[in-house]
């Protein structure tokens, strides 16, 4: 089982560990360095500042979770063990609430978020670049 609850600043370590976890098995564009120059900037500048929530497990540990600002999803990453269980969905459903639209930006690389994201009825609204310390890389805008 599992349930959903927002998420603070002490879940911040874990959620960014559910986000490296997530990231090494995904975005196969990233090297280990990259992943290691990326992490602070997740746990210290992002997460901060945006509105999180947090699918936890049983014992209360987060096992996904979906970070967003206004309409805009900045970070939604569920952790590999736990992927095909519905839970991303899940979560975007969360960030909806009551929005009329979501927003979210994808690295152009990440063919499998990319997908899933279409595959929810997001479409590709632009282009741009992002760079989290480990050099800009093409992103995708996509809106619902």
């Amino acid at each position: 089982m599992t349930s959903v609850r927002r998420a603070g600043e002490a879940d911040f370590d874990a959620l960014t560990d559910v986000w490296q976890r997530a990231v090494t098995t995904t975005h196969t564009f990233l090297t280990t360095d990259d992943v290691a120059v990326m992490r602070p900037h997740v746990r210290d500048g992002l997460l901060p500042s945006m509105d999180v929530w947090a699918v936890v497990d049983d014992d209360g540990a987060p096992v996904a979770f979906v970070g967003a600002h206004d309409d805009h999803v900045r970070l939604l990453y569920v952790d590999p063990a736990w992927h095909g269980q519905g839970l991303g969905t899940r979560l975007l459903d969360v960030a909806q609430g009551d929005r009329p639209s979501l927003r979210v930006t994808v690295y152009a690389r990440n063919t499998a978020g990319l997908a899933f994201y279409r595959s929810r009825g997001f479409a590709e609204t632009g282009r741009g670049s992002d760079d989290l310390g480990a050099g800009p890389l093409e992103t995708v805008d996509l809106q619902r």
